[in-house]
């Protein structure tokens, strides 16, 4: 086969709004780049929003009973999903952006986004509006400008944070600890993005110390020794408690961003499970990035469950992590209404195992001979266990014709 035939039938990769974050950290700091992970990333996050966006669009022009979406319904949907402060100044840029597109002469060769005054192009935010083709209602030609628009000052927002975050760590490039921290620093946009539960992958967390951790006891004042032998001699430095694990929760929540499990174990207990829940004869052939991801989202969700039981903790009064911290979270996050419900459940049920193991080792004291004894566990089965549950006076007459029988 021909390079020329290779080149044709290969399919270009869409990149959406890729190549125009770039063009848009420019505009606000040319001396500044951004990673290529760090931009794949955004552009998956962008495209994220102008889907969340465009469900409550189709929602509410189904409610409306209309059969064009217009930029009102875009401007309500983000009312809706925003917070009220943030919503506000989104609409205010997607109006803003209408009217220089309305004030513009029309003239050939000039772009939508051009005469909009705008980076993102109407027609990729058009095609979230139209559903890829696949809805039949109708847009207007003002309600993808006003997407565009709108998408462009909340991707705007993200980086002019995330540069001034670079700034303060002495980088010039953008990283995905930037984008994280960005958003965290933002408290109308942290909002929105843990409501439609969107976060960056290999972020890390935001910097954080309780202050009942912070707290320095005061050093209790040890009587002088009489001794002259002790007096001479040097003391070995020592740190005041709790002074060298605060300095590595510092070191820890900086490095954050990066995989603390073991890559090779991780990787093989995934396989193993994966070829476990595979019925088929098939085998399954799994990515290098697949292992990443996967390792990445587990070890964000732990972090998010340690965080929350160690708060549970400090609010108990505690400093130490116990296991019923972890259940008691685990429970809320699973929205079980009482999490010591099922605990009294299980212990009910390895009670009645006990009991029954019991029952059958007194039965088995009557009979001498080691094979009869094994004999005697391979024919009592589930049904005759009940039984003896139930009746305790024919558990004895069955015992002793059972005993009689073997001997």
């Amino acid at each position: 086969m021909d390079t020329t035939t290779i080149r044709v039938n290969k399919k270009k990769r869409s990149r959406v709004f890729e190549t125009y974050i770039s063009k848009i950290l420019k505009s606000i700091a040319p001396s500044n780049g951004i990673t290529a992970n760090s931009k794949q990333q955004l552009n998956s996050v962008i495209c994220s929003i102008s889907k969340i966006i465009c469900d409550k669009v189709f929602l509410l022009t189904e409610i409306s009973k209309k059969k064009t979406i217009s930029e009102k319904e875009i401007k309500n949907a983000i009312k809706v999903l925003f917070p009220t402060d943030l919503a506000y100044s989104i609409t205010e840029q997607g109006d803003m952006a209408i009217s220089n597109f309305k004030n513009k002469e029309i003239s050939k060769g000039v772009s939508r986004q051009a005469k909009a005054c705008i980076i993102f192009p109407p027609s990729q935010s058009e095609k979230f509006l139209r559903n890829f083709g696949y809805s039949k209602t109708m847009v207007t030609s003002h309600a993808p400008v006003f997407l565009a628009g709108s998408l462009e000052f909340l991707t705007t927002l993200i980086l002019e944070n995330a540069v001034s975050q670079a700034v303060e760590n002495k980088r010039v490039r953008l990283t995905i600890r930037d984008l994280e921290l960005s958003i965290r620093s933002n408290k109308n946009i942290n909002h929105f993005f843990k409501e439609m539960n969107i976060c960056f992958l290999g972020g890390g967390v935001q910097p954080y110390i309780h202050p009942s951790l912070l707290k320095k006891k005061n050093k209790k004042k040890k009587s002088k020794k009489s001794d002259d032998a002790d007096s001479n001699e040097k003391k070995k430095h020592r740190f005041r408690p709790g002074t060298v694990s605060i300095r590595e929760i510092k070191k820890y929540q900086k490095l954050s961003n990066s995989l603390t499990f073991a890559k090779y174990p991780f990787e093989k207990i995934l396989r193993e499970t994966i070829n476990q829940e595979n019925q088929t004869d098939i085998p399954i052939k799994i990515s290098k990035d697949v292992f990443t991801i996967t390792q990445y989202f587990l070890e964000q969700k732990l972090i998010e469950i340690l965080k929350k039981a160690n708060f549970a903790a400090i609010h108990a009064g505690r400093v130490k992590l116990m296991p019923i911290d972890i259940k008691f979270i685990s429970s809320i996050c699973l929205g079980h209404e009482n999490p010591h419900l099922n605990e009294e459940l299980d212990k009910n049920e390895v009670e009645v195992e006990v009991e029954v193991e019991v029952g059958d080792l007194d039965d088995l004291d009557d009979l001498d001979d080691v094979e009869d004894k094994e004999d005697f566990e391979e024919e009592v089965d589930d049904d005759i266990i009940e039984e003896f549950l139930e009746e305790d006076e024919e558990i004895d007459e069955d015992g002793e014709s059972l005993c009689e029988a073997a001997n």
